[in-house]
């Protein structure tokens, strides 16, 4: 699967950067972020059906792994907690972090020695450094003002303790943001759609909108854009 995904984007030819970015927007694009197996207390043994960003976040550094590129695995923190999962990379001595796994459509590179800011699917993206720490905010039409995402220490956890605690994440589920309603995010097209809890919220270049779901239509959402969850359907939302 990961060959063909390869294959299928013709990357050999683009640099580093480039094919990171074209593989991470291709991994929006197929493989949503979701909280259904935690609220559910479902063990994800397939990466490929998404999750949160844990399970992104091993899944895209197989896929990089697949491409020659070496990647490490990187803690940070969100509203104060250390629970947050992302990658990074060296690329001509230079250190870059992915963020793959937050539900939100981070499709370029943060780096680590210059601050960056842009725009894509209506929203932005920007980084502040301040000393040891790098400052990701977002900013959508519906908030009108750049929020805090998350903050990333320049220096992080070993491998091996990252690794504990993925394997010990949902021990203490409360620490997430998201313990206690649905998420569930994706690319289809030039459109991002996110749903949390009753409300899906459409973003593009365009414009942004945001409707009401019963539970039902919730699920049958979900299912429509990534039909792959279909098999869990009797126990999703139930």
């Amino acid at each position: 699967m990961m060959q063909l995904i390869k294959e299928e984007l013709n990357i050999d030819k683009l640099s580093t950067i480039d094919k990171i970015e074209s593989l991470l927007l291709n991994e929006f694009k197929t493989v949503p972020f979701h909280n259904l197996f935690m609220l559910n207390n479902i063990q994800n043994k397939q990466l490929s059906l998404g999750g949160t960003c844990s399970d992104k976040v091993l899944r895209f550094k197989g896929i990089l792994d697949n491409n020659d590129i070496n990647s490490k695995l990187h803690s940070s923190f969100i509203n104060g907690i250390e629970c947050h999962r992302m990658l990074s990379v060296i690329i001509n001595d230079r250190k870059y972090y992915i963020d793959v796994g937050s539900g939100w459509p981070s499709v370029k590179l943060f780096p680590e020695f210059k601050e960056i800011e842009y725009s894509i699917y209506g929203m932005n993206f920007k980084t502040e450094i301040n000393d040891n720490k790098i400052f990701l905010y977002h900013k959508t039409k519906s908030s009108y003002e750049y929020n805090k995402m998350m903050v990333i220490p320049k220096v992080s956890k070993s491998q091996e303790d990252i690794l504990l605690d993925i394997k010990n994440r949902f021990v203490d589920s409360s620490i997430y943001p998201f313990h206690d309603s649905v998420r569930f995010s994706i690319v289809k097209g030039q459109i991002f759609y996110f749903i949390k809890g009753s409300r899906i919220r459409i973003y593009s270049d365009k414009g942004f909108k945001e409707y009401m779901l019963n539970e039902k239509e919730v699920l049958s959402f979900i299912k429509e854009k990534f039909n792959r969850l279909e098999q869990y359907s009797n126990i999703l939302l139930g």
